[in-house]
């Protein structure tokens, strides 16, 4: 009889951190769900006013319930395309804003490293960042991603709080 193979499994400090990050965003969820049935239950208790708050700490963000069908099919039916630069900045208003970016939080789990460019290279280093269009210097704070595309640090960190997606390949970073 043979005898069963065992292999050995090497955990990486990576391993950890997703660990963490999946704990993190669990409690995250548990936490938005708990908050979110509470607005649920207080919406239920203030629904025959008219008007429903969606925010609690936001007066200014109110649901309306449509008065008819199409009312609710000219809201859906916005086209930004067609609409005048005023028209663009009332729905702007109207709409709000919201980040697609990373909070500095998910950014700070990008480990910087320093970019090596030796003297005597062979190639002449024509890399340069996607970002600020500069070519890398030897000893310059860089980036990598997990799509391996590296940049500027500063470049990548700016880009990230506004885009949660790698500017080349436009693949989610932490998705």
């Amino acid at each position: 009889m043979a005898t069963p193979t065992t292999y050995s499994v090497r955990v990486s400090s990576e391993t950890h951190k997703v660990e963490e990050w999946l704990t993190s965003d669990e409690a995250l969820a548990w936490q938005l769900q708990e908050e979110e049935n509470t607005r649920n239950a207080a919406a239920d208790t203030r629904e025959s006013a008219g008007n429903v708050s969606l925010e609690a700490s936001s007066p200014a963000v109110e649901y309306r319930p449509a008065q008819n069908a199409a009312q609710v099919a000219r809201e859906d039916n916005v086209d930004p395309d067609n609409m005048s630069y005023e028209q663009l900045q009332a729905l702007g208003e109207a709409v709000g804003t919201q980040s697609r970016g990373l909070s500095d939080d998910l950014i700070a789990y990008l480990e910087p490293f320093r970019h090596k460019c030796t003297f005597f290279s062979r190639k002449k280093n024509n890399e340069e960042c996607v970002i600020c269009k500069t070519t890398y210097k030897s000893r310059q704070k860089m980036i990598r991603l997990p799509c391996s595309h590296c940049y500027h640090a500063n470049c990548i960190t700016r880009w990230l709080k506004i885009n949660k997606a790698c500017p080349v390949c436009n693949e989610e970073v932490f998705g």
